[in-house]
């Protein structure tokens, strides 16, 4: 954490008299006369030196702000801790704090990912959340239709929201596919998914509960390499039950001793939103795929 002046935390703690800081948060001196004195002031200074600078990284603080940031502390840290009712209201500024500022902005993120124009209603959020504390039986709508409700109207949200944001990218993807499956060898799927015999083992082929062994090479339909076995020159092992859509599917029409390239729609693969900077929203993934063996439990 970058300091703003030649005073140094600790040292503010040992600065003779009372020491005032520009938001008036006074500070009082050391006085250390028993172990137990000492050991307090260390524990003091520990804390300082272990916590202080992962608090300001954590909630994105500003150290221009370091002396209201020990204002605050000195609120909480005088707080009795048999005073229920201080105690009740410190924590919920803490914990208003933390939805209000790390919550919400991981949940805007979940829906509309990088469009910052849109976002969720703090009013309602406040509605539900207070309500349902002083009023149970009152909500609009009960856990239990909250719980069933919030999954899917988040997808349909974010459904909206990337398709709103990225629609040029899915048009260009299944523009694509529509012009591959024309292509000399090429086999599509009900699923959508394409594939191409590159060469045809004569060994068994894999289920979905099967451990498989293989290489690949993966690009997206421009032509950039995400990912490749190939390239770290190892081949990997998973099992066909763990992965994508496309390649639980496309692995299966495999031979051992195969190799096809899998051309894997964006609903097979890693959706609307993608994966990464690497894979874009709404990404066709092409794989050159060789199946080397069954991996025997």
């Amino acid at each position: 954490m970058k300091k703003l002046t030649n005073v140094s935390f600790v040292s503010l703690f040992v600065f003779a008299g009372v020491a005032l800081f520009s938001c008036n948060a006074q500070v009082p001196k050391a006085n250390l006369k028993t172990d137990i004195d000492s050991v307090s002031y260390a524990q003091g200074v520990l804390f300082a030196s272990q916590q202080v600078d992962q608090i300001f990284a954590q909630f994105d603080l500003d150290s221009v702000y370091e002396a209201d940031f020990i204002q605050g502390f000195l609120e909480g840290f005088s707080v009795d801790a048999k005073n229920k009712k201080a105690n009740a209201q410190m924590v919920g500024k803490m914990v208003g704090h933390q939805i209000g500022t790390q919550f919400l902005a991981y949940y805007n993120r979940e829906l509309f990912g990088d469009d910052s124009t849109q976002t969720i209603s703090r009013e309602n959020f406040l509605a539900g959340f207070v309500g349902n504390i002083q009023n149970p039986d009152k909500t609009l709508l009960s856990n239990e239709e909250a719980r069933t409700y919030t999954p899917e109207a988040t997808e349909r949200i974010k459904k909206a929201s990337f398709e709103k944001q990225f629609g040029n990218l899915k048009k260009e993807n299944l523009d694509f596919l529509e012009a591959n499956k024309a292509n000399e060898g090429v086999v599509t799927l009900p699923s959508g998914l394409q594939y191409k015999v590159i060469k045809e083992g004569k060994g068994p082929k894999p289920v979905a509960t099967d451990v498989v062994k293989v290489d690949y090479h993966g690009t997206t339909i421009d032509g950039q390499v995400f990912d490749s076995s190939i390239d770290r020159g190892t081949p990997a092992e998973f099992p066909l039950n763990g992965v994508i859509a496309g390649w639980t599917e496309g692995i299966q029409l495999m031979p051992v001793g195969s190799k096809y390239i899998l051309y894997i729609p964006y609903n097979l693969a890693y959706g609307e939103s993608g994966r990464g900077e690497a894979i874009r929203p709404f990404a066709t993934l092409i794989f050159e795929v060789t199946l080397h063996e069954i991996v025997k439990k």
